[in-house]
């Protein structure tokens, strides 16, 4: 008998209608998911026990890093010391990404496999794929896939069941219900008779040994809301930002690596449309507050205004520092990570770039 964790988080696949047309997250959540898997079809529908921890009530749209800080307490309150063969999160679509990411860093050195699930519609909706999400995730932990941190999701729009590694997924695309991540794993048409074969190719993916844990989430952890993140667009400001806030600011980038630096070689002008203006008011403030950009890369062929940015000093001399290969969504948990629980920077930067959990997919 395997025993289960289910932690209802909240968001789309802990919700009821409330209202006409209005979606609230119910108190039953929990045991209708419960409920669902052990009266279907599923060959382990009787072969485990499923305990349900408190509701956390949490849409995700709604989920901050202090939200975040009560997954982490229901996770240690519930998980921890105790003897659960797998664990459920059942979390709303929106910031599933970002939670992923964050618990697939946190949880890199679980001896369980984690799940995050999630649903498109409400559960008592005909086209929900909550129940199939947690099906998935329920048989993954029966059939002892190796422990890691997991997204199940079933594609409203071919149907297929893909298994993601969480520390790889991306948020959905506007006006889309599909999740996507590299490398994800097909489970459509896994059956009792070849479930072995596919969790040994991925093992041969993702194998154990090579995932090097930074945190022990046994202690305390307490993260902080320590990062700004910022998404270039055409006429931004940067003076419209209060920098001082924040420990770290996480600047994202154009698809081709590049942001705005209004500086040529020819024209050395800039102004407050210009990245550089914002490294120059970080790297005033006192403390410095440290700038990143993502994804961009000095490697290969870049363009004139990466090389730009990337080399151009700020007040106290110091430059921005790039990431690349990670996810936007990886990019910020790590770093909200690093400024809340390392005071080093030699280990912020350690931490940064390494490779924890497979997050590398470029």
């Amino acid at each position: 008998m395997k025993k289960i964790m289910l932690i209802p988080v909240g968001g789309t696949i802990c919700s009821a209608k409330k209202s006409e047309g209005t979606l609230s997250v119910s108190e039953k959540a929990g045991s209708l998911l419960k409920s669902y898997f052990e009266n279907s079809d599923s060959v382990y529908a009787s072969k485990c026990r499923i305990d349900i921890g408190e509701n956390l009530f949490i849409l995700s749209e709604n989920m901050t890093v202090d939200k975040w800080n009560l997954i982490i307490e229901s996770y240690r309150k519930n998980v921890l010391e105790k003897d659960y063969d797998g664990v459920i999160i059942a979390h709303g679509t929106d910031t599933l990404a970002y939670s992923a990411a964050l618990f697939s860093m946190l949880l890199c050195g679980c001896t369980i496999p984690v799940f995050f699930v999630s649903a498109n519609k409400s559960l008592a909706s005909d086209c929900s794929n909550g129940n199939a999400n947690f099906r998935c995730a329920a048989e993954c932990i029966c059939r002892e896939i190796s422990p890691n941190v997991y997204v199940p999701y079933q594609n409203p729009s071919d149907g297929r069941m893909y298994l993601h590694l969480a520390s790889r997924i991306t948020q959905c695309q506007n006006y889309s219900e599909d999740f996507f991540s590299r490398g994800a794993i097909d489970m459509t048409e896994v059956t009792e008779k070849n479930y072995a074969e596919v969790f040994a190719g991925l093992n041969k993916l993702y194998p154990a040994d090579k995932r090097k844990p930074f945190f022990d989430i046994s202690e305390k952890t307490v993260l902080k809301d320590c990062v700004l993140k910022i998404e270039p667009y055409v006429g931004i400001n940067y003076d419209a930002y209060d920098y001082s806030k924040f420990s770290a600011v996480l600047h994202g980038s154009y698809h081709s690596g590049t942001a705005c630096v209004q500086k040529t070689m020819s024209a050395p002008e800039y102004g407050k449309e210009s990245v550089l203006h914002m490294i120059d008011i970080c790297t005033s403030l006192t403390p410095a507050v440290d700038t990143y950009i993502s994804p961009s890369k000095l490697t290969g062929d870049v363009y004139e205004t990466t090389a730009i940015f990337a080399n151009h000093k700020g007040t106290n001399g110091k430059k921005a520092k790039l990431i690349y290969g990670y996810t936007a969504e990886m990019a910020y948990a790590k770093l909200v990570i690093a400024y809340s629980l390392l005071e080093a920077a030699e280990d912020r930067k350690l931490f940064i770039n390494s490779e924890c959990n497979f997050e590398i997919i470029a």
